[in-house]
Formats: structure tokens, C-alpha cells, sequence
């Protein structure tokens, strides 16, 4: 399949040496605002540096739109306009008005079209998420070192949607209520920010992302009626507790409705809590993003992470934004 990059910035570079090394792709070149940086990425691929993106279109099967935001609709029409297949880098567009433009273009064009939420690719996120039944109550926590980088989006739209997004994908109920806190730090926009996520369903979830830190940390817990599933997104490990198929609290009660454990604690809890360590394994997060979409471009699976469903990533997003802006407002 031939692909191409748009936009050979931090992460662009990634997707060309990526898609360089995907046996069943063949980079046929990159393009870039800056044609000395595309120029350079070009030759680390041994690929051509594009002029202009009109050159592109003829020459592929698929891009990698990796633009910033603001130019996503701008660079990812022409494409879904010729029915080629387009992976676009997460958020999917800079407004709401731009993301459906872009899911009409797609799907009056036939054209794939997968947005970028690299998380749902991350081997511990896929090595859990079969094993996920009817969370009711979700934390997340991100927490990551200050860059340059994106410091003109909110963090809300920089980091914490990829957390949105795997909220969205584990509670497939409604969004009935946000409420978040947020705060510029070193950034003109919010490089904290902190939201609770309420759904119909009455599941919850607690978003908590910073980009003012010295050190790493993503974490992920999910409780459902019986199980608690705990994963670090960085140290790539996690485990699983699961509650007794026939544990019924009700069987243990004494007089005054508290639990009564005569041998203890620790072996009432190691008699009805069954700990494991979850099987981690597969490829790389963008290695395994790129192919599946491809296989999506070849028609032989659906994108695994529609135009849809990053619309709806940005509409919880927007929501976490007003809600912490009212109350920036209000003080």
C-alpha cells in the first residue's frame, strides 16, 4: 500500500519511519510547511520530499495526517475528497464544525477515515480491555513533563483527551454531566486540568491530567460490580482483582451489620480476592495503529477508531473546557 505523510514535525517523523517499516507499506514520500525539514525526513526514508500535497494525492492509497489541529480539515479534505483512506492525528479537527466536515467528506467520498487516539493502542490498554464488564467507576491520571510543544492548545485537547477517549470506548452510555477544574501554569492555556465524568448508566469517571511535572506517570483503574483492574500505561504492567463468583456480603454480617472476619483481614480477603497479573504483549503503539489502518484501508476491518467516535472525544472534551472556563469565569 502506498502512503504518505503530511506534516514531518516530532510525531510526523515517527509516522514516516514507521510506515518505512511496515513490510506491507511503501513510503512514497513526506511533505511539510518546512521543506528543509521535509527534505530531511525524506532522506532518513529514502523517500521523495513533496512540493506540495496536491502531488500526493495520485501517488497513494493512504496519509498520515499530522498537521497541527488547526490545519487538520484544511490538509485531510483533499484526500477523503479523492477516496483515499486518511488516518488523522487526534484531536480529529480544532472545532466541532471542522470534525463533521471531515466525517461527511469521508463518508460521501467512501473514504477510511481513523482519528489518532494512540492510547487505544498502548499493549496494556489492549491486553485489558476484553476483560472489562460493566465499569462503573473509572480513574485516570496522566501526569507528564513540560514541553514546548502544544502549549497553545489546552491540555484538555493535548493530553487528557487521550484519557477521554478511553473513557468514552470502556462507557458506552450517554455523557450526562461534566464537571472540571482547570489552571494555566507556564502556558497562555490550562496545563492542569481535573473532571468528573457523570453517564446515564450512572457510571463515573475522574479525568486528572498535568503537563508541569519532572517525571512520567499514566495510570488507569477500573472498577466493575466484581472486578478492579489497576494499569500503568508506562511501566507497561498490570493485574486484575476479581470478587468471588459466590461472595454475597450478606453471609457475613454480625448483629450490627459490619463484617465479621474471625481469621482476619488478610485471609478473608486472600479467601475471596483472586489477584493476577494481566498478559502484556504486542507491538509498539504507532506500529500497531498504523496497521490497523491499513488493514482498515484494505477493507478488511472497520477503522478502530472511527470518525465518530473521535467527535465524540472532542464533544466531552469541549465540555470539560466549559465547564473549567465557567468556573475561571466565576471567580
Amino acid at each position: 500500500m502506498k502512503v504518505a505523510v503530511i506534516g514531518v514535525g516530532h510525531l510526523g517523523s515517527a509516522h514516516a519511519r514507521n510506515w518505512n517499516e511496515i513490510p506491507d507499506a511503501e513510503l512514497v514520500g513526506v511533505y511539510d510547511v518546512s521543506s528543509d525539514r521535509a527534505r530531511e525526513i525524506a532522506a532518513e526514508n529514502q523517500c521523495v520530499a513533496f512540493e506540495h500535497p496536491d502531488q500526493i494525492i495520485d501517488a497513494v492509497d493512504a496519509v498520515s495526517i499530522v498537521t497541527p489541529t488547526p490545519e487538520h480539515r484544511k490538509s485531510a479534505t483533499p484526500f477523503l475528497e479523492a477516496g483515499k483512506a486518511v488516518l488523522v492525528e487526534k484531536p480529529l479537527a480544532h472545532t466541532l464544525e471542522d470534525a463533521h466536515f471531515l466525517c461527511s467528506a469521508a463518508q460521501e467520498n467512501d473514504a477510511v477515515l481513523q482519528v489518532g487516539h494512540i492510547e487505544r493502542f498502548n499493549p496494556v490498554v489492549r491486553s485489558a480491555i476484553h476483560k472489562v464488564k460493566d465499569p462503573v467507576f473509572i480513574e485516570c491520571d496522566r501526569i507528564h513533563p513540560f514541553s514546548l510543544r502544544s502549549t497553545e492548545t489546552s491540555v484538555v485537547h493535548d493530553l487528557m483527551i487521550h484519557d477521554i477517549d478511553i473513557v468514552l470506548h470502556l462507557i458506552e452510555s450517554e455523557l450526562t454531566e461534566v464537571d472540571a477544574h482547570g489552571s494555566r501554569v507556564i502556558s497562555p492555556t490550562e496545563d492542569l486540568a481535573h473532571a468528573r465524568l457523570s453517564f446515564a448508566s450512572g457510571a463515573t469517571a475522574f479525568v486528572k491530567t498535568s503537563r508541569v511535572a519532572f517525571s512520567r506517570s499514566r495510570k488507569v483503574r477500573i472498577f466493575g460490580p466484581r472486578q478492579y483492574i489497576s494499569l500503568d500505561l508506562v511501566d507497561r504492567t498490570g493485574f486484575q482483582v476479581s470478587l468471588d463468583s459466590e461472595y454475597d456480603p450478606a453471609d457475613f454480617l454480625d448483629t450490627a451489620g459490619r463484617l465479621d472476619a474471625p481469621e482476619g483481614a488478610e485471609s478473608f480477603l486472600a479467601k475471596h480476592l483472586h489477584q493476577e497479573p494481566l498478559e502484556i504483549s504486542g507491538a509498539e503503539p504507532l506500529r500497531a495503529e498504523l496497521e490497523a489502518f491499513m488493514d482498515s484501508a484494505k477493507g478488511l476491518r472497520p477503522p478502530a477508531v472511527s470518525g465518530a467516535q473521535g467527535v465524540r472525544a472532542m464533544v466531552a472534551a469541549g465540555k470539560v473546557l466549559e465547564s473549567l472556563r465557567d468556573r475561571q469565569r466565576a471567580l
